[in-house]
């Protein structure tokens, strides 16, 4: 059975210790919602992404976040694969 990755539009990015963003995904909108519950009920800066197509420009926007992202980096645009 083949994965549909089309809907694999989100991932999630938590915010380390030493101020670097981790990323893990791609993930469907649930799965990413779960993994970011978990983030958020350890205490943790996490946040959601959703990729957006905008012609042949992709960029990352914000969806959900929880703890102090002030100063912190911001989700950027991925070159294109």
């Amino acid at each position: 059975m083949m994965m549909d990755v089309s809907r694999l539009k989100y991932r999630v990015e938590v915010l380390g210790d030493r101020g670097g963003i981790e990323r893990y995904g791609p993930f469907n909108e649930q799965k990413a919602r779960e993994f970011f519950e978990v983030e958020e009920s350890l205490g943790g800066t996490a946040r959601i992404v959703r990729l957006e197509e905008e012609g042949f420009r992709e960029t990352w926007r914000v969806v959900a976040g929880c703890g102090d992202w002030d100063g912190g980096p911001r989700a950027e645009a991925l070159p294109p694969q």
